[in-house]
């Protein structure tokens, strides 16, 4: 298991180095700091004393007689790889992405620190602070040259490893690597309100809704009940929602519960049709981001590879024209977030040109996520089928591996680039993954028997679009109701 993370410098309101000296767990400095993104800090010695370069609030905990890179930052904005201490605060300890390059032999000691392990890493990219945090014994531990390798290809432009093995935990943004040692610091980041972006900036997405209920919806300080009241919002109110966890979403002026909210698309305009259908019959719809805006960088995609990703939205009404209105907006463009088309249970809507590069897969400008694949997101909205989003999804690969000639080996997760959890839902259902892949091929997953049955009532004219039936995605409690309908409707006529 690994967690990446990358924020927008512009974004970063502080960084600090809290000190516990082993006292306190990851939970515990959650609880205390309320830092939106924690990591292990440096290594310790074992008398719980820190191990030279850390340099906190302009104090010096652990010097040394020699000069290392490692990052300096008197606030937090103004990070720098460097190997001068005179910043307020400094942390090093093994630099694997040098202001030259790679490093060819980092200088680490072979007992504490080599072989396969749970890593820890903080590094910069493209105005971005990057956080790096995989599980120990897990099939992500990396030796150090393994951890140097794979950053390099996610485009960070330096990196500095950190304390690792057993000490290698996280909590960015909620989304936690925990384990049970106490070590000596860690590095807490702060964002601006309003300013949260979370690991590669797709989960929560920034989105306006409107207020609902006709009594309003009461503003709470968390996420949760439990929490104090500190005002309200009055029904038919359009507010941003700038962070979603647990089914709550952060405003300007606290948290709100989301299913008191409707998403709303009144600012995104409306798509248009485009001519385009899959081999099921789904149109194609557009709704572009406009050229010249900061999250539609342009530059040739060679269409080499397809990303399969996951909306994570599941609010009501977060369907595949809402995220066109999203990613046309300004929230999408100041966070750098874009992506090919988005699918849901009746729709598919373009956002980016096939033949552009967009910021949907988290491993760089120039990673062959970002710069050679195209992106799907699949909305997975509660008032969705998110079945049938799947087969219109295999529908748009299935033509866009014949119009660009991509092999279904190059049918990719949004995790094979950047370690992200995405697409989450098909990952955490058995056998969902390769159930997809085998309707991207065409594979029918339905009897025989059945596609001989569903054959005779389309030829009845009963059912339509015969192979979103025959692919299996069609039998859902709601579309089985539809069809009951419709079969007692033909027999009505019949009868007649």
């Amino acid at each position: 298991m690994k967690k990446i993370a990358s924020i927008p410098l512009a974004d970063v309101e502080r960084i600090e180095i809290r000190v516990t000296r082993c006292q306190k767990t990851l939970s515990k400095v959650k609880a205390e700091s309320g830092a939106d993104y924690i990591l292990n800090g440096g290594m310790w010695n074992a008398d719980g004393g820190p191990c030279p370069l850390l340099k906190v609030d302009g104090k010096m905990l652990a010097d040394a007689d020699y000069d290392s890179y490692g990052y300096g930052w008197d606030q937090g904005p103004d990070i720098q790889l460097t190997p001068s201490m005179k910043s307020r605060n400094f942390i090093s300890c093994t630099c694997l992405i040098a202001p030259w390059g790679p490093v060819d032999k980092p200088g680490y000691h072979e007992k504490g620190q080599g072989g396969t392990r749970g890593r820890s890493a903080i590094g910069l990219k493209a105005g971005e602070l990057c956080l790096y945090c995989s599980s120990d014994g897990s099939s992500d531990a990396r030796t150090p040259e393994g951890l140097r390798d794979e950053l390099a290809a996610l485009g960070w432009e330096s990196a500095v490893m950190l304390d690792g093995g057993g000490s290698s935990q996280c909590d960015f943004d909620g989304q936690a690597i925990k384990a049970s040692r106490k070590v000596h610091n860690w590095i807490c980041v702060y964002t601006k309100k309003g300013g949260v972006v979370p690991p590669e900036g797709e989960n929560t997405m920034r989105k306006q809704y409107t207020v609902t209920p006709s009594v309003g919806v009461n503003i709470r300080k968390g996420p949760g009940t439990g929490y104090d009241k500190v005002g309200g919002y009055s029904k038919g109110t359009v507010i941003t929602v700038l962070e979603e966890r647990d089914g709550w979403g952060r405003t300007d002026k606290g948290w709100v519960k989301l299913s008191n909210l409707s998403l709303s698309t009144s600012s995104g305009g409306s798509s248009t049709a485009t001519g385009r259908k899959t081999d099921t019959g789904v149109p194609i719809k557009e709704m572009l981001v406009a050229a010249g805006r900061k999250n539609r960088p342009g530059g040739a995609n060679p269409c080499t590879y397809i990303t399969i990703h996951e909306t994570g939205n599941k609010a009501n009404g977060a369907d595949a024209e809402a995220h066109g209105s999203y990613v046309r907006g300004d929230s999408a463009e100041a966070s750098r977030v874009s992506w090919h088309y988005s699918v849901d249970d009746d729709s598919i809507v373009q956002h980016i040109p096939d033949g552009e590069k967009a910021y949907h897969a988290g491993d760089g400008a120039n990673g062959p996520g970002n710069a050679q694949s195209i992106g799907i997101e699949v909305c997975v909205n509660a008032d969705g089928d998110f079945a049938k989003a799947q087969a219109n999804a295999a529908s748009l690969v299935r033509l866009l591996m014949k119009e660009h000639q991509i092999p279904a080996a190059n049918i990719k997760q949004h995790h094979d680039w950047s370690g992200k959890d995405c697409p989450q839902t098909i990952r955490h259902t058995t056998g969902a993954w390769d159930k997809f892949l085998d309707l991207c091929k065409g594979k029918s997953t339905t009897p025989p028997a059945l596609v001989a049955d569903v054959d005779v009532l389309a030829g009845a004219g009963i059912v339509g679009s015969p192979d979103y039936w025959k692919a299996g995605s069609g039998y859902s409690d709601g579309n089985v109701v539809c069809l009951i309908h419709a079969m007692a409707e033909y027999i009505r006529k019949e009868g007649n």
